[in-house]
């Protein structure tokens, strides 16, 4: 039976996370539960080491990976790519917009990313796990039904965070590496290498008192309703599509240098799409109510058309017998009294 934990617990061991995420992993440990997560304490304490390795324990901004790295500091990330930060300088330059261009080829052709798009700084690192790569984004699509790679921003809202980090889990087979005791294969199968090993391993001791205190949950806790996540919508998604192609564009043509006016005949052709977008809603609500009125205004016609229709459609009324009205009798004429007075003699 898995492991119980209270929205104290999520705190104690997040405490300087977002209250929206608390609120979430405690009321949707359902999530963690179909996963496997908190099956033992062992599977427990490696989700939540390298769950709070990556994001900080929920606290890097918006949840996202900052690409806006320094030349020297680039240098460091990726040392078997960069001897130094001149190197870095030397290959991509110090123009605005260097950056997004340098991850786009470190991140280019791998992960399933494409060549020659901008599909690295498109799926950066995200959410709990930091999901990264076309094919990190695409996988969390699959399990969870998230429009991850249209809109891969979703990978960061706080309140699916317990759907994001279990799915990731999942993707990866991690319950494997923690069923062996293989800590330094968990790390490895999540991100390629081990990196922050000696965090991860300092976040899991921190937080091992807490892990061991948890109690196992009863027949009658585990009976619990699970609180359902708020459903992404339509709206969202398209809103969020809508973003991915913008950002696209504009890194596009950060990285290609575009002149003025290529971007006022961009903002032109951006601002036709908003135009014809806006007015496609209008036709489709127009023809929405006017199909929705359509049946009502029928009701209404039938209804005033003919009253005889509708009395004769009706049921017929049973008679109704009328009361028969008592007949009074007639007064009887009062009976002459005798009169007791006497002629006189």
């Amino acid at each position: 039976m898995p492991i119980k934990l209270t929205a104290a617990d999520w705190r104690a061991i997040f405490p300087r996370a977002p209250q929206q995420v608390v609120d979430a992993f405690a009321a949707k440990q359902a999530v963690l539960d179909k996963a496997g997560i908190t099956a033992t304490r062992t599977r427990l304490a490696y989700f939540l080491a390298n769950v709070e390795h990556e994001c900080g324990g929920f606290t890097i901004p918006t949840l996202t990976e900052n690409i806006n790295y320094t030349a020297a500091r680039m240098a460091q990330v990726w040392p078997s790519r960069f001897k130094s930060a001149a190197a870095v300088v030397a290959k991509y330059g110090a123009a605005r917009g260097w950056q997004a261009k340098a991850i786009d080829d470190i991140y280019g052709n791998r992960m399933g990313n494409r060549p020659g798009t901008s599909d690295g700084s498109r799926y950066i690192g995200r959410g709990g796990p930091q999901w990264t790569g076309r094919d990190g984004y695409a996988a969390l699509e699959r399990i969870t039904g998230l429009p991850a790679v249209m809109n891969p921003e979703i990978a960061s809202r706080l309140d699916l965070q317990p759907e994001i980090c279990a799915a990731f889990w999942q993707w990866k087979g991690l319950n494997r590496y923690a069923d062996a005791g293989d800590f330094a294969g968990c790390v490895k199968a999540w991100n390629g290498g081990s990196n922050g090993m000696a965090d991860r391993k300092a976040q899991m001791a921190g937080n091992d008192p807490i892990v061991r205190r948890l109690q196992v949950v009863s027949d009658q806790a585990a009976a619990i309703p699970d609180v359902k996540a708020a459903p992404v919508t339509k709206r969202e998604a398209v809103a969020g599509g809508a973003a991915g192609v913008v950002s696209t564009a504009v890194t596009a043509g950060v990285q290609q240098g575009w002149g003025w006016e290529v971007w006022a005949v961009a903002g032109l052709l951006l601002a036709a799409g908003v135009a014809a977008g806006a007015l496609g809603w209008w036709w489709w609500r127009k023809r929405r109510a006017a199909s929705e009125a359509l049946p009502a205004a029928s009701l209404g016609l039938s209804g005033t058309m003919t009253m005889t229709q509708a009395s004769a459609a009706a049921p017929p009324m049973p008679a109704v017998a009328k009361p028969r009205r008592k007949r009074k009798s007639a007064a009887k004429p009062a009976a002459k009294r005798k009169s007791t007075n006497r002629k006189a003699a």
